[in-house]
């Protein structure tokens, strides 16, 4: 076999250490990369940030593109296909990581507000990989789910199955919180760009709670900061923008917790992705996979975190958002992202960058751990199954 030139993204974790073996590996950011950069390349492996499509791609050879995400709405996937370039991503890999992020968001929510999550109603709106997770993780804080998700309800109809999805409307109705977990779609059947507007924000019960970690475009960001200066929206969590990388600053103000598009940036999750873009060419080229990504983020590993017991006093809010904290302190994004509000546009737009080039090693929940003899009793399901922290 030739060797391979291999042009990555610089924010892919593990790159030399697994594709290295394969060829000659060039790391770039993933907004620079431009036709130029792609040319000599064999192998393309990009993050969310690459538009992937001819502009990028028709002077160049490629014999694989991959990209180290759940999502595929930057990727001209007809294009490659007609192009004969085998292309491979990576669903799920941090479905972990944004679901941690959605339950340490609420929770840090409801302990700002001195309330409790327990006996609220929360709309998932898309049931995949993260949605379906929270959808098996929130009842254990206390919260009750309606799932909102309708490929996936008429999937099931078409096979006959039974489901448990209602229609946007029903979640409407009856939610105190809205999460969104669904792909960019601009046309087809179920678009979601600007899914979130006006009408949507109108509809919303008072003092709901919106959270979107899906994609900018998602929610219409006039519509949300109209909603937030009449008071129609009393909670809004944004990891996601209109016009990434610079974010408007009056919508940055305006929302309770604001960071900059790292929900889904738990170190383990991107080494899930780079294993599973490695696994996919190694498939491609027909060789056997050497490089084990799982060898990097088992439970085990030196900087797995041991936790603190809360005070068992604590109310129960307080007492899991203080656990929750232990794992994933999201006050650290949010401080960092609200920072760059007083930048011009194009310095804003380079300081996101290099708040997610230079990102910590976070690490999820369930990699964190907490003696189970120091966790009140009424504690515990929400700590395994909500917090995902291990009892030990």
């Amino acid at each position: 076999m030739s060797t391979l030139e291999i042009l990555a993204d610089a924010n892919i974790p593990c790159v030399e250490e697994a594709f290295g073996r394969l060829g000659r590996v060039r790391r770039m950011p993933g907004r620079d990369m431009g036709a130029s950069d792609v040319a000599s390349a064999d192998v393309l492996l990009v993050r969310s940030v690459t538009p992937v499509g001819p502009a990028l791609l028709d002077d160049a050879d490629l014999r694989f593109v991959g990209s180290a995400t759940i999502g595929t709405d930057h990727v001209d996937r007809g294009y490659l296909q007609a192009r004969g370039i085998p292309f491979a991503h990576a669903p799920g890999s941090n479905a972990d990581s944004v679901a941690d992020y959605v339950v340490a968001a609420l929770l840090l929510l409801a302990h700002r507000r001195g309330v409790s999550l327990r006996n609220r109603t929360v709309g998932i709106i898309g049931c995949g990989n993260i949605g379906g997770r929270l959808a098996r993780r929130l009842p254990a804080l206390g919260l009750d789910v309606l799932k909102n998700d309708p490929p996936r309800a008429r999937t099931a109809e078409k096979q006959g199955r039974l489901h448990d999805f209602v229609p946007l409307d029903a979640v409407l109705d009856a939610a105190d919180i809205v999460t969104l977990h669904v792909p960019l779609k601009e046309t087809g059947p179920d678009p979601t760009h600007h899914l979130v507007d006006a009408t949507f924000l109108e509809r919303l019960q008072t003092g709901a709670w919106l959270l979107n970690t899906s994609r900018g475009p998602v929610v219409d960001g006039d519509a949300l900061l109209a909603a937030r200066t009449r008071g129609g929206v009393d909670a809004a969590v944004l990891d996601v923008w209109e016009h990434e990388p610079a974010p408007r600053p009056a919508l940055i103000d305006a929302v309770d917790l604001a960071t900059p598009h790292i929900a889904g940036y738990a170190y383990d999750g991107k080494v899930r992705g780079t294993a599973m873009l490695y696994e996919a060419l190694c498939d491609e080229l027909g060789v056997a996979p050497i490089w084990e990504g799982t060898d990097t983020i088992q439970p085990g590993s030196a900087d797995t975190l041991r936790c603190t017991p809360p005070d068992p006093r604590l109310p129960a809010t307080a007492w899991r958002h203080h656990l929750a904290q232990q794992a994933y302190d999201l006050r650290a994004d949010d401080a960092a992202l609200c920072a760059l509000t007083d930048r011009e546009a194009d310095a804003r737009g380079e300081a996101f960058g290099t708040l997610r080039g230079t990102y910590r090693r976070r690490r999820e929940m369930q990699q964190h751990s907490v003696p189970e003899t120091a966790v009140p009793p009424a504690h515990r399901r929400a700590v395994a199954q909500g917090l995902t922290v291990q009892l030990v």
